[in-house]
């Protein structure tokens, strides 16, 4: 029986980290094509598209 709290609350923490990278891509993806169509700073664009390609990945080694 502990065995199995013990997963359940691991799948829960990965579901709630999962979802909040989620939102975090979303989040820059909607930053970065905001600052695009202002015309901001290209230093800021860059390092949120490191950080998109960062999360994205984060986020395909968890779900696989």
């Amino acid at each position: 029986m502990q065995i199995l709290t013990v997963k359940l609350k691991r799948q829960k923490r990965k579901a709630d980290h999962v979802k909040f990278l989620q939102e975090t891509i979303t989040e820059l993806n909607n930053g970065i094509v905001r600052d695009v169509i202002k015309g901001n700073d290209k230093l800021k664009l860059y390092n949120k598209a490191k950080l998109l390609k960062k999360y994205n990945r984060r986020l395909q080694l968890i779900l696989y």
